[in-house]
């Protein structure tokens, strides 16, 4: 068989990429180890820098993109436990933490903390689920 033509058959169009392979590509992982923060809707896990810069991937309406105030009301760097979850609609631990719809990336397990009143509300109407927990509830009931 000719070496050059034996993935022919495979590939879609030049330069397309399999969508499993696109959703990979948009991962955000930790830029540093130090000094990340989780977003307390998602669980998703960044420094606060890629939190300013790119906001949060998975919750673009919390507009946190350029806006400090917003980042450390939406972000907190209390949290337990990270995953790399890089295919979380088939991840038994992406379904597990209720991120099987996001995309991939290091998530928190476990996140403390409360947003204002007022994202609360934006949240509700938009009938967002949000996996933050107060200080003093019960930490092993899952969001």
């Amino acid at each position: 068989m000719d070496e050059d033509h034996r993935y022919d058959d495979d590939e879609e169009e030049e330069g397309a990429l399999p969508p499993k392979v696109e959703d990979l590509a948009q991962a955000s992982v930790p830029t540093a180890l130090k000094g990340v923060r989780s977003c307390m809707r998602c669980g998703i896990i960044k420094t606060l820098d890629q939190f300013l810069e790119y906001g949060c991937e998975n919750c673009p309406f919390l507009d946190m993109a350029g806006n400090h105030e917003r980042c450390n009301l939406c972000t907190t760097a209390f949290f337990e436990g990270q995953v790399a979850i890089m295919d979380p609609g088939e991840s038994w631990t992406g379904k597990w933490l209720r991120v099987d719809a996001y995309l991939p990336g290091v998530y928190a397990i476990s996140i403390t903390g409360q947003f204002d009143r007022e994202i609360e509300e934006e949240l509700e109407s938009r009938g967002c689920r949000w996996r933050c927990r107060p200080v003093g509830s019960d930490p092993n009931s899952m969001p």
